[in-house]
């Protein structure tokens, strides 16, 4: 069970455990001690009676981006979760996308996405057993991370391997996975230890809200995806006339059993159109521009709207990080109306703090970095112990504003189209494009058969069941075992027929076509099969083209 809340008890500092207090985590309000801006103000001349006056604003504005402790809690186990749920769904894929066994080899990595090449420590070795070993230790800092135990050092590590992750295979990458390491890398930034952690316990103290850059930028990115997204959406027809969705839901490979049940009432998939339409165009006023009970039913607002993707429409993890990036909205009224519907009898079976730091044996003992900084030392190694952690506050402080800044900087160049500048014009840092469905959704869907020419001078479907056909399937979704591989072949499509990626995966078909049909494989053809949307209900015949002609004794 997860530790409850714990009161704030003392005010000691500990620079490397993300739970603790800094400048960068500013207070919250009611708390007797000041901010690092307040406490510099001049309290006389034209400049403190300047900052006097706007006393006002800049309360509505720290009320504005303050987040409730909880709130952050629950956004890193939320992420926790999903760095679980990824490793499982990519682990069903293994040998196939992470391998030299696989479509995807370290050859076709060091060979192709150069934006890539050489940051994978996957990419280090083509065994399975290498990838393997990989997974279960990102899994285990993952399990380190929910249970927030060295909260802000496991979230990096985190960090760290699911960049390398997602860079050994970018062809498999959507949207959601730039999501997925943007809003990871923003959150570490707030102390998503305070509370319902380890570090938590063995600090001994929590607060109940924190205002900074670090929890500004939090609030502002989803902000940002959606505004980018309308603007994006604006210079395309469909969505802004209404159709878009209605487009979106008849892609079958991408919609699920349920939206293939929504597109039968068009009257509701408009309504639902605009109401889309309108949640992205007006996120900052809805989310930023609101607090208390207004902004909690604006995050449940968005949240029924993810829900809604989710179980319409197949785009892989990107509404779970969408729910993810609302929990920081969710106001502490939230949270106090959630704890007191919890039965009376679980608050008794939860235990103390103490009694939940001594179970952890010696995992409860205070950090190592705040044994040493003791910040009751007399003499010159107080002073030191000091300057250390108003260093420590300091750094984070700035890092947050370089977060917020790259934040609005790279989105505001990505829907203008204008470059950044050119000191900071970085291919890692150009994270903030974000074009789901836009400018509009693509009216086509494509599937990819392949046929195999065996020795004994017959034809048949390269992964069995008989001669290749091209009529539309009943269920032209079952064709990709799940998004991943859509998006890989997309890539393979895109590669080109001399493209080591398309070279690669026609290699991978030789021999599955020669392990199917237990017989030599002269050549392949791989297929691209495509279907228009039936938007006015009428199926068009399917068109196709080859994609790859392999011969099979050169794999």
């Amino acid at each position: 069970m997860l530790p409850p809340d714990i009161p704030p008890a003392d005010d000691s500092i500990s620079p490397d455990d993300d739970s603790t207090p800094s400048a960068d985590d500013s207070i919250s309000p009611g708390d007797d001690r000041m901010s690092a801006a307040d406490s510099t103000t001049p309290s006389g001349g034209r400049l403190g009676r300047a900052w006097d006056r706007l006393s006002p604003v800049r309360e509505r504005v720290r009320k504005r981006f303050a987040v409730d402790t909880r709130s952050l809690a629950a956004v890193r186990i939320a992420l926790a979760l999903v760095i679980l749920l990824d490793l499982l769904h990519r682990s069903q894929d293994l040998a196939l996308f992470y391998t030299d066994a696989g479509v995807y080899p370290v050859a076709a990595y060091e060979a192709t996405y150069g934006q890539y090449t050489g940051v994978s420590i996957h990419a280090l070795s083509g065994d399975l057993w290498f990838q393997a070993v990989l997974f279960v230790v990102a899994g285990a800092f993952a399990v380190a991370f929910l249970l927030g135990y060295r909260t802000r050092l496991v979230g990096f590590v985190s960090l760290l391997l699911l960049f390398s992750l997602q860079a050994r295979n970018p062809a498999v990458l959507n949207g959601g996975d730039r999501l997925f390491r943007v809003l990871l890398a923003v959150a570490l930034v707030t102390p998503l230890g305070e509370r319902w952690s380890i570090d938590a316990l063995r600090r001994g103290s929590a607060r109940e809200r924190v205002a900074s850059f670090g929890t500004a930028a939090l609030l502002v990115q989803p902000v940002v995806v959606f505004t980018a997204n309308a603007i994006l959406k604006h210079a395309g027809q469909e969505w802004y006339a209404g159709d878009g969705l209605a487009i979106a839901l008849h892609n079958d490979v991408m919609t699920t059993a349920l939206g293939k049940v929504v597109v039968d009432f068009p009257t509701l998939l408009t309504l639902l159109n605009y109401g889309w339409v309108v949640l992205l165009s007006g996120s900052t006023l809805f989310l930023l521009g609101t607090v208390g009970r207004a902004r909690m039913l604006a995050a449940f607002t968005y949240t029924s709207a993810f829900v809604g993707m989710l179980l319409t429409m197949a785009v892989g993890l990107f509404p779970l990080l969408l729910m993810t990036a609302m929990l920081p909205y969710l106001p502490d009224l939230f949270w106090d109306e959630l704890a007191g519907r919890v039965p009376s009898a679980w608050h008794d079976r939860v235990p103390s703090p103490e009694a939940a730091a001594a179970a952890l044996g010696p995992l409860g003992r205070p950090p190592i970095e705040r044994r040493i900084l003791d910040p009751d030392r007399e003499g010159w190694y107080g002073e030191a112990s000091d300057y250390a952690v108003a260093y420590a506050r300091s750094l984070l402080t700035v890092l947050g504003f370089c977060v917020l800044v790259w934040i609005l900087v790279f989105s505001a160049s990505s829907v203008s189209g204008q470059d950044v500048p050119e000191q900071i014009d970085y291919e890692h840092l150009d994270q903030q494009k974000w074009g789901l469905y836009a400018p509009d959704p693509t009216e086509s869907y494509s599937w990819y058969p392949s046929r195999a020419y065996l020795a004994n001078g017959s034809m048949a479907n390269a992964f069995g069941g008989g001669e290749l056909t091209f009529d539309r399937p009943p269920n032209p979704a079952a064709e990709y075992p799940n998004f991943r591989h859509r998006k890989f072949m997309s890539a393979v499509n895109q590669a080109g027929p001399d493209g080591i990626i398309a070279e690669s995966y026609a290699d991978w078909v030789c021999e599955r076509a020669a392990a199917v049909h237990e017989e030599p494989v002269k050549r392949v053809t791989v297929y691209r099969v495509y279907q228009l949307s039936p938007i006015d209900g009428e199926y068009e015949d399917p068109g196709r083209q080859i994609v790859i002609e392999r011969d099979c004794s050169a794999a």
